[in-house]
């Protein structure tokens, strides 16, 4: 009896080593699953974004005849922008494909000569049965390079608060204040223009 007594004692004892083992690896996978799910919704601070616009405009027609419908709403926003260029164009493939700027001046009295001049984007429009997908991107801020000090140029346009590169001449408040409003410049006008894009096309697409 005091043999069978000690195999339960033993048995007992390694069944609760097990369940110990069980529950320490469950409780390191969860957290492994927990943190890659923080890291997953956690924002990018540290690695900027280049800022991209992207729509999904659904019109009940085939392919080619909405690509021709897509050409007509390009050539009456975005390509009544400045410094518009249709870059490309194949009906076949479903593809438009443009350039254009936005002009920028500052209300900052700080850097306003130099950092005047514009933002230069690009548009990717691509047509399928049914369905337009626009995506402007590639967004660059050119300064004045005829100032007496050369002009302030921002460069690509990201997600984060601070330019890439320090502003030349002005303080980091500063710096940061005029990037936000070349930000902010681009924003508005390129959110105004994809809203006139997506009416006049479907304006056009209704019998």
């Amino acid at each position: 009896m005091v043999f069978i007594g000690s195999q339960m004692y033993v048995g007992k004892a390694m069944m609760a080593a097990n369940l110990r083992r069980m529950l320490r690896a469950f409780t390191q996978s969860l957290a492994i699953v927990v943190c890659a799910v923080c890291s997953a919704q956690e924002p990018q601070v540290g690695n900027a974004q280049a800022i991209v616009y992207t729509r999904s405009v659904v019109v009940p027609l085939n392919g080619l005849l909405l690509h021709d419908k897509v050409a007509d709403a390009w050539t009456w926003t975005f390509g009544r922008e400045p410094g518009a260029k249709l870059l490309r164009t194949d009906r076949g493939a479903g593809l438009i494909e443009g350039s254009a700027r936005v002009d920028f001046r500052s209300t900052m009295l700080t850097l306003r000569e130099e950092s005047m001049g514009s933002i230069k984007y690009h548009v990717l429009l691509n047509v399928s049965a049914g369905e337009c997908r626009i995506t402007v991107g590639e967004l660059e801020h050119t300064g004045n390079r005829n100032t007496a000090r050369g002009g302030v140029h921002l460069g690509r346009l990201t997600r984060a608060l601070d330019p890439a590169a320090k502003v030349r001449g002005a303080g980091a408040a500063n710096g940061r204040r005029l990037y936000a409003e070349v930000k902010a410049a681009a924003d508005e006008r390129i959110t105004a223009l994809l809203q006139s894009f997506e009416a006049r096309l479907r304006a056009s697409a209704e019998p």
